[in-house]
């Protein structure tokens, strides 16, 4: 059964938008940023440089910079490298609610850790348009998940939340479904940062293309989280796909004790 949703207390705010990528990780080691590569299929865009397809087999994905990430559901998905950025198209309805699966692009990390990444979402019919407002959800955002002994998983997406852009934060517990929603009414795009520190994991964001200090959505206290977790990049929907996102300076760092996010 759908969990009740918690209901959001901060009024919307203004966005504005960017574009560039930096990927960076290695069990919580950066490597250097991603470059683009020869094919992508027939969806690529007009102009871009893309890469071949991410897929989850073992030893990983073609995309430079990305070798040894993994795909949940990589046939409901399009991932390339276009223009400096790291593109998903979602290409098939997947949904991350309960115990159903939507796409996550991820590396395995161990320990305290922050994901950082500027996310930009949009209709794949026209990229000028940011996606949903027609009671859909389109989402993209950054997620840390596990399997064991279920589905759990927290995260912080931005993109369509039903009739407006927002963000959404979401915690799973064996399971189970738990939410919270903001609007954001100039479009679906921010700075998105989910921080792990020992059994806390913090949910921020801010405009993007600003010096503006973080803004703490949500704080899931999961204890019953291994220590080993999957923690990349997810996209999903409750509808017909027409969402794309486009990450900027998606990076995964380790965390020292004490450390800040």
């Amino acid at each position: 059964m759908r969990s009740r949703p918690v209901p959001a207390r901060t009024p919307p705010l203004a966005l504005v938008a960017s574009l560039a990528l930096v990927a960076s990780l290695a069990a919580c080691r950066p490597v250097g940023e991603a470059s683009p590569a020869a094919s992508a299929g027939p969806d690529a865009s007009p102009g871009a440089q893309p890469t071949a397809n991410a897929t989850d087999a073992p030893g990983g994905t073609p995309i430079p910079g990305f070798a040894d990430w993994q795909t949940i559901d990589p046939q409901a998905v399009r991932i390339s490298v276009e223009d400096g950025a790291l593109v998903m198209r979602l290409i098939g309805p997947v949904l991350w609610l309960n115990e159903d699966k939507g796409v996550l692009f991820f590396r395995d990390v161990t320990g305290d850790f922050r994901a950082t990444a500027t996310v930009r979402t949009s209709k794949t019919s026209d990229a000028s348009i940011p996606p949903g407002q027609d009671g859909t959800v389109q989402l993209a955002g950054l997620m840390a998940r596990t399997e064991i002994p279920a589905e759990n998983s927290v995260f912080i997406v931005s993109g369509s939340i039903g009739m407006s852009t927002g963000l959404e934060t979401k915690t799973t517990t064996s399971g189970s479904s738990v939410w919270v929603q903001r609007g954001l009414p100039t479009g679906g795009d921010a700075e998105l940062k989910v921080c792990r520190i020992g059994f806390s994991f913090l949910m921020l964001w801010r405009h993007v293309d600003t010096d503006e200090g973080w803004t703490l959505m949500s704080t899931f206290e999961r204890r019953d989280m291994p220590q080993t977790l999957q923690v990349g990049a997810n996209i999903y929907t409750d509808a017909v796909p027409d969402v794309t996102a486009r990450f900027e300076h998606l990076n995964v760092e380790p965390l020292l004790p004490g450390a800040a996010c």
